[in-house]
């Protein structure tokens, strides 16, 4: 791709991050994760970990500045009994010295730890507004807590993390094991996180189940399951249990999803455990973007769509794009530039209506289905077709008057909207006999074809 059509691809995107960034009553948006790390006896210490954007909150003016909070409400149901052994809301405050953009692109970022027991539960996490409930996100999944003994060799889950660093301050929320371990829920790196931090838990070093010397390997994989990156260090057994930490530099992978994994390996008795996270890239040149939007993308349909599922949703999305929208995708060689040029598109239809996107483009699409299927022609599919272009950008019609073919006008229909522009009228002729081809002919839409004189041309 040459340099003007980079930078005509970046203006793009960041118009339409501008635009989010100041459009108000955005819904709120929180990134949740966790891991499970080995407890006292058989218990675990399940780690949860919460970010949001603080420009997503609403703040008020306080006595310390704009104040606002994120409320976090955690409900654990053990499945077993049916029963809730947690039920608890947390409140973490959010302080701006002002309103400004730059004073308001942090995260605010929690851990919140409980000791559960072997067996299976169901996690509901509700983040909200606490100055704005009615704005919430949800997480809802299943947990298994297996026990973890010595007598096997396991590992952890792993905490992906923004910094780690040596730490004697065991009051932060973030210290474990001498360290201050910063997670990074999101699991998103890129743009300034250049280098991905990570943490893991080695259990059962004994001498029954591992040699005293032992590899530890480090592998990023690509979702077709490729290695991309990969260092191997060698290990000493010297105790049960080993924590173990660093990180690794990403900047050299492109946009996309990833696996991070971690091997313990023991060569001379065979012996393989390992534990993967997925975690996702973003990166557009060096500008900042909008991070709310990264992960939405990273996490949408668009960030996996083949090339030809691309190309076949901008073809029929070309009804609501301007041409200079059109000539801008045509111009992209790239595909992940094209998955993220549809996925910004249907954003900034969400900024400017207040609309999720996914509801906007799954009616969208609804509709051309439809009229695919409604106004199909001889050599022309549906969608194609003037009537399915109507019904595609306008909608299902209030009403639609038929005239069929008589000795001495052609056939016609008149479809009628109530709400479109305040109420209008679309003209569709049989031009040619026979053939079910309806042409527009009249529309009292702007940039419609409007031609007062339409009746002239229903004479045979």
């Amino acid at each position: 791709m040459n340099n003007y059509m980079k930078a005509v691809l970046r203006i793009l995107i960041l118009t339409f991050i501008f635009s989010a960034n100041n459009i108000a009553g955005k819904d709120i948006y929180f990134n949740f994760d966790y891991a499970l790390f080995k407890g006292e006896g058989e218990t675990s210490v399940l780690e949860f970990y919460y970010s949001v954007n603080q420009n997503s909150l609403k703040h008020e003016t306080g006595d310390n500045g704009f104040e606002g909070a994120a409320m976090i409400e955690i409900n654990i149901l053990d499945i077993a009994t049916n029963e809730f052994i947690i039920s608890n809301s947390y409140k973490t405050p959010s302080l701006l010295k002002d309103t400004s953009k730059n004073a308001a692109t942090q995260k605010l970022v929690g851990q919140i730890n409980y000791i559960l027991k072997p067996g299976k539960y169901k996690l509901k996490i509700t983040g909200s507004d606490f100055n704005h409930p009615e704005n919430r996100d949800v997480l809802e999944t299943d947990i298994n807590v297996n026990p973890i003994e010595n007598s096997s060799l396991s590992l952890s889950d792993i905490e992906l993390s923004t910094m780690i660093k040596k730490s004697d301050n065991t009051s932060s929320i973030f210290y474990k094991n001498t360290l201050d371990v910063i997670p990074n829920p999101s699991g998103l790196f890129g743009m300034n996180l250049t280098d991905m931090y990570y943490y893991v838990e080695i259990y059962g070093l004994l001498p029954e189940n591992i040699s005293e010397k032992y590899l530890i390997k480090y592998s990023v994989l690509n979702v077709n399951n490729e290695e991309l990156i990969s260092k191997v260090k060698s290990a000493e057994r010297s105790s049960p249990d080993r924590v173990d930490y660093g990180k690794i530099s990403i900047d050299s992978l492109t946009s996309g999803t990833y696996l991070f994994k971690i091997t313990v390996n023991d060569t001379a008795r065979l012996v393989t455990k390992s534990t993967e996270k997925k975690f996702y890239v973003f990166n557009i040149g060096k500008e900042q973007v909008n991070t709310g939007d990264a992960d939405d993308f990273l996490r949408s349909e668009f960030a996996g769509k083949s090339s030809k599922d691309v190309e076949d949703e901008f073809s029929k999305m070309s009804y609501i794009m301007t041409s200079q929208q059109i000539n801008n995708f045509k111009d992209l060689k790239n595909l992940e530039e094209k998955r993220k040029f549809l996925f910004l598109f249907w954003k900034s239809k969400e900024y400017a209506s207040g609309t999720p996107y996914v509801k906007l483009k799954s009616d969208y699409f609804t509709r051309v289905k439809e009229a695919d299927s409604k106004f199909k022609e001889s050599f022309k599919e549906g969608w194609k077709s003037d009537r399915g272009r109507i019904y595609i950008v306008y909608g299902k019609p209030d009403d639609i008057d038929n005239f069929p073919f008589q000795a001495a006008t052609k056939s016609y229909q008149i479809w009628r909207y109530n709400a479109v522009e305040g109420g209008g009228e679309c003209v569709f002729i049989e031009l040619q006999p026979g053939t079910d081809v309806y042409w527009l002919v009249n529309s009292t839409f702007r940039n419609e074809l409007r031609n007062d004189n339409w009746e002239s041309q229903l004479v045979q």
